[in-house]
């Protein structure tokens, strides 16, 4: 797979997650796709998750349940490429319902297969995140 073919799909996961966009990231990824968060991520998220419906379903469930509906937003900061594997190392805003601003840094690794995203490895700052949302 090209750099920029990878780079076009990594795009828009990005935008489908912010927009909460439920067919689009079915249009994005396998139906075997692997989600997979540090360990010590708050509950239900910490470890390694399989199928598409899963995956979106707690993706957008967690943007759903801590961040306004329209103010979540990655800034790319760095973008790698390797064979069927794209880096992106990123700064993720958004503003809570009790009016909060949440800003972590968030690093992907997306892994690519019959043209769509095929495995997520996502490293965040997790304690950060465990303090913020308690």
């Amino acid at each position: 797979m090209t750099n920029e073919a990878m780079d076009t799909l990594s795009q828009g996961y990005f935008e489908a997650v912010c927009a909460a966009d439920s067919e689009r990231l079915h249009e994005l990824l396998t139906e075997d796709i692997r989600w997979r968060i540090p360990k010590g991520a708050i509950e239900p998220f910490g470890g390694t998750h399989e199928g598409a419906g899963k995956v979106i379903a707690m993706m957008l469930g967690a943007v759903g349940e801590s961040f306004i509906k329209g103010s979540q937003e990655f800034r790319i900061v760095t973008t790698l490429f390797g064979e069927n594997v794209l880096c992106a190392e990123t700064e993720m805003t958004a503003r809570t319902p009790d009016g909060r601003d949440y800003r972590n840094d968030y690093t992907f690794f997306f892994e690519f297969r019959e043209e769509r995203i095929s495995e997520i490895r996502e490293h965040v700052d997790t304690r950060y995140a465990a303090g913020f949302f308690g």
